[in-house]
């Protein structure tokens, strides 16, 4: 759903913020519906299921403190059902995920870029836990 806004030379040219946020919101809803199903009926499909790395990455390109807290939340849903089925102890913290997320989204933005990147960065502490 979101996969061509996060290619290296899609994220080393002008992003279409329009196109992205018009994407955004009914991804969400799409995402809240599912999570709210019993885990068991969670659906694999990312056209039914969008990945919530995906979602995140979005609302922090967007510069979204809101979407970007909607998104990170559903992240969250699904890292603790992740975690209860694994057990307790096994899965890492909820904020080491979104310290990775993040870290991986950076990746693919070019250094010369740097008001990006500290945007993204500032952003992503003010949703942290």
């Amino acid at each position: 759903m979101f996969s061509p806004f996060f290619h290296r030379t899609a994220l080393a040219e002008q992003i279409d913020f329009d196109q992205l946020r018009k994407r955004f919101d009914p991804a969400m809803t799409k995402k809240l519906a599912v999570i709210k199903l019993p885990p068991s009926f969670w659906m694999q499909d990312p056209k039914i299921n969008p990945r919530a790395d995906h979602l995140l990455w979005a609302a922090l390109l967007l510069d979204d403190p809101e979407r970007a807290a909607l998104a990170f939340s559903a992240m969250a849903v699904e890292h603790e059902e992740r975690r209860r089925k694994q057990g307790t102890g096994e899965a890492p913290g909820i904020d080491k995920v979104l310290a990775n997320t993040v870290q991986e989204l950076l990746q693919l933005i070019p250094l010369a870029n740097q008001e990006l990147r500290l945007r993204i960065c500032r952003l992503a502490g003010r949703i942290a836990p």
